[in-house]
């Protein structure tokens, strides 16, 4: 993990750049809207956010429909971290994730708020995912045959953990290297079983 730096900038420039421009171009407020459109009558909605950002995306998931989780998720990276002002410390191995419902869906059982896990050998993504996290997140709330998206897939995360589960799942990504690993995984996980088992 060491010496893999992510390629966007989270700033508070960035996230105001985000929120402004004429109404149409509201990027976040309108992802939460059409995130609550596209996902079905009952459905669980989980969106990692830096913890200055927590409320003011939990004001626009809530305006959006969305029934939010008070508190946020915990991720503890057990071995791995930022260290934002390295002469001063401290390592950051924590990520918040805003965790909300649709449509009053029930989970699969109650799971603890803090989830600890450790990452995956990085396969050239700044912010990528563990696949052990996501199988978390999913255990909660699928069940096999369900559909799974996730609008900004990165290195193809979703794929694995949702095949763990038997669910279908679509991701998004807009970076061509990204993309390209996607397809990595997703042709990895096809050789594991018989035509068309994925639906691909």
């Amino acid at each position: 993990m060491t010496g893999i730096q992510h390629h966007y900038d989270d700033s508070r420039e960035s996230w105001k750049k985000l929120m402004g421009g004429t109404k149409d171009q509201y990027i976040i407020p309108g992802w939460c809207s059409l995130a609550y459109r596209l996902a079905k009558p009952q459905a669980h909605a989980y969106v990692f956010c830096d913890i200055d950002r927590f409320h003011e995306l939990k004001q626009y998931m809530t305006a959006a429909g969305w029934d939010v989780f008070r508190t946020p998720l915990i991720v503890h990276k057990q071995n791995s971290g930022r260290v934002p002002r390295p002469q001063h410390g401290p390592r950051r191995q924590y990520e918040l994730i805003l965790y909300a419902i649709k449509g009053d869906k029930p989970v699969t059982h109650i799971y603890p708020d803090v989830i600890p896990c450790t990452g995956d050998d990085n396969l050239g993504h700044g912010a990528q995912k563990p696949v052990e996290l996501y199988v978390n997140l999913l255990q909660r709330s699928v069940r096999p045959g369900d559909t799974v998206l996730d609008t900004f897939a990165g290195t193809g995360t979703v794929f694995p953990a949702a095949h763990t589960f038997k669910c279908r799942a679509t991701g998004i990504e807009l970076d061509e290297g990204s993309y390209g690993i996607c397809v990595k995984r997703l042709a990895e996980l096809k050789s594991l079983e018989a035509p068309n088992a994925l639906g691909l």
